[in-house]
Parts: C-alpha cells; sequence; structure tokens
C-alpha cells in the first residue's frame, strides 16, 4: 500500500503533517494533520471511509466530526490544505479554548 508523507511548514511554527495513500495510482485515503509544538489542532482524514475534519479541544478532546459530504477524496484533500493551511490561527485558539 504505497502512501506519500511530507510536511508543509506555515507561519509562526506550525505544520501540516500530510499523508496521501493509494493503490495502482487510485486514491483511498489521506490524512492532513494541523500540528503546533507537537500537538495535534485540527486534522482531516478517510479513517472512516468517507473524508471529514476532526474538530479538537485540549480539554475536550474530539468535539465533532465534520463530514465533507459529496466530495471525492482528491477534493477534500485538496480543501484540508487550504483549510488549514490559511485558518491554522483561528483552529489554534479554538482548540486552547476548548
Amino acid at each position: 500500500m504505497p502512501h506519500k508523507d511530507w510536511v508543509k511548514y506555515l507561519a509562526e511554527g506550525f505544520e501540516l503533517l500530510v499523508r496521501q495513500d493509494s493503490l495502482f495510482g487510485i486514491w483511498y485515503g489521506f490524512a492532513v494533520v494541523l500540528v503546533f509544538n507537537g500537538e495535534c489542532i485540527c486534522r482531516y482524514d478517510t479513517a472512516h471511509g468517507a473524508p471529514h475534519k476532526d474538530v479538537l479541544g485540549k480539554r475536550s478532546g474530539l468535539i465533532r466530526k465534520e463530514w465533507c459530504e459529496n466530495l471525492p477524496f482528491k477534493e477534500a484533500f485538496a480543501h484540508a490544505i487550504h483549510d488549514l493551511s490559511e485558518n491554522y490561527q483561528s483552529y489554534h485558539d479554538f482548540y486552547y479554548a476548548n
């Protein structure tokens, strides 16, 4: 099961840990994880067979799942990278407030 892993470095010490899973050129999964100081702040993945975002809180843990309904993996993957790259500070603030 080939996969590609890489890191996208953002401003202020934030990072996106990215994994893309495929088999014979067909995507079957991904994960895009927003990390700050070694902590997972927010993530998009396909762990339950469909793309979704896990909204997290430092004290509360998993607060909710937001499903990316009707989005193919590639579109959800692009959305995940764009969303977390553009809104990392908002996710950080939410995480530490909860």
